[in-house]
Formats: C-alpha cells, structure tokens, sequence
C-alpha cells in the first residue's frame, strides 16, 4: 500500500513540474523580430562618426544596439525607419539612454559627418550617424550582408539588433511596430 502512495505522489509531482515547464515556456516572452538563433557575435566596427572622431562597435558594449544602413538623401526607408526609432526609444523613457541607434553611410561620396548630424539630427540628436572612405564602409557592408547599389541609393533596409553583450539578435523590417521594437529592447536589457 504503501509502494502505491509514495508512486502515485510521485507521478503527481513529476506531473505539476511538467506542466509547469509548459506553462512557463508559454509565457516566456518572445522576441518580435526575425530571431538570430543562436545569437551570434556582432562583427566590430570602426569608422568615424559624425563629430569626425573614431567609432568602434565595441565602445557602446553594454548598451542595446540599433543599426541601420541608409543614406542621407533617402525619402523612404530611411527617414520612416529614424521616425519609428525615435518614437520606440521615446517611449522606452529613462531606459532609452541604455541604447544606441547607429546608422551607418551606404553613400560614401555624398554623405558627410555634416549630412549625417543634420538628418539624424531631424530624429534624436543622441542618433550616431557613421562615414568611412569607400573601403571602410564595403567591409562593414560585408560583414553585415549588406547590398549596396546604385551609388548607395539602393541598399538592404533592415535594422539590426545588437544586445548588451555585442551579440547580433534580431533584425526589422523599416516598417516595423515602434512598440514591437521597444518591448524587444526592454527584453534585451533584462538579459532575455
């Protein structure tokens, strides 16, 4: 009789902790974008941004990273992707000084540390906009997968997700929800 209880009290227990298992992976929350699994290092960047001093990718660790790609001339991608950052990290209140929104040249022949500091400067002034010579900047285009054409004007338009650890996470399209983009940094900056 005994034997009887102690193994119904232990189908019992094994029972709640599987579903509790199930409950809690159902729960969990998850990330809105296109999810880098496993998550994979992001590759270093060193270019100048636009008050002509040296950029490196690794300065900003501990901070949650949105990179773009894009140009100064731009009247689509770009401009609507700065405009749903600003308004993501607006609503990320004190918590938005935890993230960096980087975007980097796809025109190295017009685009100049001046160009960058006015557009972006249209969006958040804490934006970074980043130049390099023609070769700088294919490196980084290449280490990204990042197409360019057309003397910039036709590029690769998503939005990169760096966490705090350096670690390439997740990528948006430009007309991506501000809201998606904000709950997934506050998941970035918890550890998730």
């Amino acid at each position: 009789m005994k034997s009887n209880v102690l193994w119904f009290v232990g189908v019992v227990i094994v029972a709640v902790a599987a579903i509790a298992g199930v409950l809690y992976l159902a729960d969990k929350p998850t990330l809105h974008g296109a999810v880098i699994d496993p998550p994979m290092a992001a590759a270093e960047i060193h270019l100048q941004d636009f008050n002509d001093q040296p950029f490196a990718l690794s300065s900003v660790r501990g901070k949650v990273v949105i990179l773009y790609f894009g140009y100064t001339d731009c009247t689509t991608e770009c401009p609507l992707t700065m405009a749903h950052l600003k308004l993501a990290l607006q609503s990320l209140g004190t918590k938005a000084g935890n993230v960096r929104v980087v975007m980097i040249s796809t025109d190295p022949t017009r685009d100049t540390p001046a160009t960058m500091r006015a557009f972006l400067g249209a969006f958040d002034p804490g934006f970074i906009g980043l130049v390099g010579t023609p070769d700088q900047l294919r490196q980084v285009w290449k280490d990204y997968g990042v197409t360019v054409e057309d003397g910039g004007e036709t590029h690769s338009f998503f939005t990169y997700v760096i966490d705090p650890g350096g670690n390439f996470r997740e990528t948006f399209l430009p007309d991506s929800s501000p809201v998606d983009v904000a709950s997934d940094v506050l998941l970035l900056l918890k550890g998730e």
